[in-house]
């Protein structure tokens, strides 16, 4: 989720291992996201600030960490086998074998959420704000992750709030997300694969069924527990050494090259890197469209002299100045030159390029003849 503050060095934005693979195939820095850090979380209420009535915010003790996340095996390895520990990792790693221990869904492919939460977790309004839904590695002493330098795809690329708007949300999630996902996949099931649990447990762990329906929910996934015939015949000959496959996953992973993921994780995977790397350049690129029209958005608030309005995400508003409100109107699809002279011409009023860009970023202005993106 999101980055460490600034003075935390050692926490950046991507954990080891996805920021060598990100160097090798972007060649050069991800830009940070300075607007949403873990140590002073932006979607939690300063003391004394006064809230509008359209605001959201979490709970200081929960935060974002609203989740319990799924974990690839190699991922589960790399935090048994991580030495030189702080207290955070310390507490997240003994949070790690308590999952492998009492978790309903621990399989060869890593630690999975439950039938019970996820049921809960796609029927709730309370992200950020229940006690329920935090998520099992998190520090409660320290308001931090104990699985920082080795979480899944969902906790890299999550940020509720990004420095370039909807430019950064393409790039973290539309981008990366979805390509760590496929490789977090398609990994676990490489480990599987080189391990060998037995084709007993292959069939348990893969086989198809013909049920059009979800089954129901057995006892022992009500009650969150886990079922141990069902683990036994899912582990094959790797059963009662759960800990040492997770282990030896990590090592086997640990060594690829970034071509070598994308050679076991195939053809899907190399599509959304290059839709990824694509995200990335314009990510990183400060052009202005030639031509801009007004986008579309939602007018959430008024205040003396601004305006607070949504774009891309509900999370993430912007405040903008009643003066510059009233010049969107000359971004009629004329070139962008043109519409900035008419303004400096009617209004008295010179857009810096910044300021147009971040207008472009949050979708207030869009390419002309561009289809608007859906909400």
């Amino acid at each position: 989720m999101a980055q460490r503050s600034e003075q935390n060095d050692k926490y950046a934005s991507l954990t080891p291992l996805y920021s060598r693979w990100m160097d090798e195939l972007l060649g050069a820095p991800i830009p940070r996201e300075t607007k949403a850090t873990c140590d002073d979380c932006c979607m939690c209420a300063k003391p004394g600030e006064v809230t509008g009535c359209d605001d959201r915010y979490f709970a200081p003790d929960i935060k974002c960490c609203s989740i319990v996340p799924e974990l690839s095996n190699f991922l589960v390895g790399g935090i048994l086998s991580s030495s030189d520990l702080d207290d955070d990792a310390r507490q997240g790693r003994d949070s790690i074998l308590r999952r492998i221990a009492e978790a309903p869904v621990v399989t060869p492919l890593g630690l999975g959420q439950s039938p019970l939460f996820k049921l809960v977790y796609e029927n709730q309004d309370a992200f950020g704000r229940s006690p329920t839904l935090r998520c099992p590695h998190y520090v409660q002493d320290s308001g931090r992750c104990g699985i920082w330098r080795h979480r899944g795809a969902v906790c890299v690329a999550w940020f509720c709030k990004h420095t370039r708007g909807a430019v950064s949300h393409a790039f973290w999630r539309d981008g990366l997300e979805r390509l760590l996902e496929i490789i977090e996949r398609n990994l676990a099931a490489w480990c599987i694969s080189e391990l060998d649990i037995g084709i007993d447990a292959l069939l348990d762990l893969y086989g198809a069924t013909s049920d059009a329906r979800p089954p129901a929910l057995t006892p022992a996934q009500l009650e969150d527990r886990p079922d141990r015939d069902r683990q036994r015949r899912l582990w094959g000959k790797w059963s009662g050494r759960e800990q040492e496959f997770y282990i030896q996953c990590a090592r086997l992973v640990e060594p690829l090259s970034w071509n070598k993921v994308i050679e076991i994780c195939g053809s899907q995977a190399r599509i959304q890197a290059d839709l990824t790397r694509n995200a990335y350049e314009k990510l990183v690129s400060v052009e202005i469209p030639p031509a801009l029209k007004v986008g579309s958005f939602q007018l959430v608030q008024i205040t003396s002299g601004t305006s607070r309005v949504r774009s891309y995400s509900e999370l993430d508003p912007l405040d903008v100045p009643a003066a510059v409100m009233e010049t969107l109107g000359y971004f009629d699809g004329r070139p962008t030159q043109q519409a900035l002279q008419a303004i400096a011409a009617d209004k008295a009023i010179q857009l810096d390029p910044s300021l147009v860009r971040k207008l472009c970023d949050f979708q207030l202005l869009v390419p002309a003849g561009a289809a608007e993106s859906s909400k």
